[in-house]
């Protein structure tokens, strides 16, 4: 009996990924094409009115985020499905950390961002996806910062391994909220702060620092900001 209603649920979780994983593929297609129309329209912002250019922007922020969620969906359905892959290779963690830093500066101009990460810093893993935890990061850190701007971006040898942290100075995290922050579909919220998105940024990261090699990890206090960091192995 008891065999039997997990075996019915574990096949009703099977199709919800599923779906999730064709809805999200299916939703990325248009997406694509009313962004690429929309920033073709933005070229042309010598010949429209102000008003109109706000829109133009502001529709453009909009579908970021979408997008965003659209490819977190995607994600945590090849995670289920056991088919996020990708190749490895060398990569220099320095400029992928001021790269990161530069563009966080463009996107959340409303913060202020320091980071002076170690030079030579090499590690063996995926850019791209490597790229995505990062941002990952610090787009959580503005979110759950919305009165002290200040964010650290840090990285650094420590022995046989590069650490890479990412520090606000925000609402924090109950030890509650520790245990549980890298569950999928899991959000921080409190009586006086509710938060965007769906949940699923951390738990992907976590999942792809695993296929890299390395482990994240948070130190926090309610109230006191939080430091979120992860360890990659030194390229060889």
């Amino acid at each position: 009996m008891v065999t039997s209603f997990f075996n019915r649920a574990k096949k009703e979780l099977e199709k919800k990924d599923e779906f999730i994983g064709i809805a999200s593929h299916e939703l990325k297609t248009p997406l694509t094409s009313v962004k690429g129309y929309l920033q073709i329209i933005g070229h042309k912002k010598e010949i429209l009115p102000d008003a109109v250019k706000q829109y133009i922007d502001k529709a453009i922020t909009s579908l970021n985020k979408l997008q965003w969620l659209v490819n977190d969906l995607l994600d945590v359905s090849k995670i289920q499905a056991g088919r996020l892959e990708y190749s490895l290779h060398k990569i220099d963690l320095t400029e992928l950390v001021s790269l990161c830093t530069e563009n966080a500066r463009h996107i959340y101009p409303s913060h202020v961002f320091e980071s002076q990460p170690e030079t030579g810093l090499f590690i063996t893993g995926n850019e791209e996806r490597l790229e995505q935890v990062l941002m990952n990061l610090i787009s959580n850190a503005v979110k759950y910062s919305p009165a002290n701007k200040n964010i650290i971006i840090k990285a650094n040898k420590r022995r046989n391994k590069v650490r890479v942290s990412v520090t606000d100075f925000g609402i924090g995290l109950s030890e509650e909220q520790k245990g549980r922050i890298f569950e999928r579909f899991y959000r921080v919220e409190d009586k006086k702060y509710m938060s965007s998105g769906l949940g699923m940024g951390l738990y992907i990261s976590q999942v792809i620092l695993a296929n890299n090699g390395g482990k994240i990890r948070v130190d926090s206090k309610p109230g006191k900001g939080a430091t979120f960091y992860f360890d990659l192995p030194v390229s060889k």
